[in-house]
């Protein structure tokens, strides 16, 4: 556990180039790194320009070259045919994340929540004696970057899943290849629902938070509504929410200003909503985005309910609203964890006192909720093995996690799992909370308990 606590903390540190493998290490070779000073894995992510000093004896540039005929055997498999990533020993689990970059406090929530997981697991024995590992990279919160680490996870990596990878506006270009290679996506972090055999959902999708968002303006007498997303998929799905929402809540819709992937240009967009007379307006964005609304909305005087998604709100944590400051005050999110981090509970408690054990007490990653969320999910994936009785084959993974329709499964701060078969069973949880932020408290008050959208 010390080993991986130690590469954990040079994952979330800064670095020299900024590169996925410097930052976030191959924990599956810790022991080399921890014995020998180096790093566990220094091969050069294609897409960050910032490595090419240090890729000259790479060639291949898996963002621009999808057409990879022959991969060679993957590193964590245990033999010709056998499942990738299983050994007799081993487990090998992938994850791509933005560790650095402007996301990097999501990312580096995401990651302790997963690598805690799998320390606590270690600790207890592992999956059926298998330890489990963890291949972790970082795409900076850049797409392209991410479809890249995603095609090294499997076809160079050869993992056996791929837990709560992160990147709302990248995920859907990786579906192709994951369904070809039949690789598990275990609890991706608020796509939409691709509804191909690999990718399980654990959470509500954009769309039905938009919608639950909704809800809660017209709850609060609100007539007038808008949305400020994405220009893509995700800025889509949010869209289809909030015309479903309006319609069922006699809301009138004002309309849908879109903003550029990663640009921080939203002004015209704050402006446009004004101008309409939106009361409330839904954010279908990142979580920077997200801060940017706020301090644009504060520096307008433009006095309006905001509500964004678990993924661009950072609901039940300090990752959206520090970088937002005092403009963050009233922020509502949804959460697709049905508790804030600040909650006795059980469950919450539970994981608290693991996540300060891991970084220290009152440190950012014992408040994050996206550690809060990933610490569960893997938990789920976990479980889900553990049931599989030492057979890992991707058949039996799928008949188990599909039989949750009958018997859901119950973490305590998740939404109840009940994974079923397609074609809707992989979106396995339904509804979510609503929870406000007050800057004088630095707390998050849920003000909507967990349930379904009305419309």
């Amino acid at each position: 556990m010390v080993l991986l606590l130690s590469l954990l903390a040079a994952a979330c540190g800064t670095t020299d180039t900024g590169t996925a493998d410097d930052a976030s290490p191959d924990v599956a070779d810790a022991d080399d790194g921890a014995d020998n000073g180096e790093e566990a894995d220094d091969e050069s992510d294609p897409e960050d320009d910032a490595a090419a000093d240090n890729s000259a004896d790479e060639s291949a540039d898996d963002s621009t070259d999808d057409s990879v005929d022959e991969p060679t055997e993957p590193a964590g498999a245990a033999s010709s045919g056998d499942v990738p990533g299983v050994t007799e020993d081993s487990i090998l689990l992938g994850t791509t994340l933005p560790i650095t970059g402007v996301a990097a406090a999501a990312g580096e929530g995401l990651l302790a929540g997963i690598t805690i997981a799998l320390d606590e697991a270690n600790a207890e024995g592992g999956i059926d004696g298998r330890m489990l590992e963890l291949v972790a990279l970082d795409d900076g919160f850049d797409p392209p970057r991410l479809v890249s680490n995603a095609r090294r996870l499997i076809e160079e990596e050869g993992v056996y899943a791929m837990a709560s990878p992160a990147g709302s506006q990248a995920l859907p270009g990786i579906w192709d290849f994951v369904e070809d290679a039949g690789t598990i996506v275990w609890g991706p972090v608020s796509p939409q629902d691709p509804q191909i055999q690999e990718a399980y959902i654990l959470g509500p999708g954009r769309g039905e938070q938009m919608q639950i968002c909704t809800d809660y303006a017209a709850e609060q007498g609100i007539t007038q509504v808008g949305l400020i997303g994405q220009d893509n998929q995700l800025g889509e799905e949010g869209n289809a929410g909030m015309e479903a929402a309006t319609a069922a809540n006699g809301l009138e819709y004002v309309g849908f200003e879109r903003v550029e992937v990663l640009s921080q240009d939203i002004s015209s967009a704050v402006l446009n909503m004004r101008d309409a007379g939106a009361e409330a307006i839904m954010l279908a964005t990142d979580n920077v985005q997200a801060a940017l609304i706020m301090q644009e909305t504060q520096t307008l005087g433009y006095d309006v309910v905001l509500c964004a998604d678990n993924g661009g709100g950072g609901t039940g944590g300090p990752n959206t609203v520090d970088s937002a400051g005092d403009a963050a005050e009233g922020f509502i999110g949804g959460l697709q964890v049905q508790l804030p981090t600040n909650t006795d509970n059980e469950a919450v408690a539970a994981w608290r006192e693991l996540a300060e054990a891991y970084t220290g007490e009152g440190s950012a990653q014992s408040t994050s909720n996206f550690s809060l969320q990933t610490y569960y999910y893997t938990r789920a994936l976990l479980e889900i093995l553990d049931r599989l009785d030492g057979d890992l084959a991707y058949e039996n993974f799928h008949a188990e996690a599909e039989s949750l329709v009958d018997d859901p499964l119950d973490l305590g701060a998740l939404p109840i799992l009940a994974c079923g078969p397609l074609p809707e069973g992989h979106s396995c949880a339904s509804g979510a909370a609503l929870a406000q932020y007050s800057v004088a408290d630095e707390t998050w008050t849920v003000i909507r308990d967990f349930m379904e959208a009305n419309g």
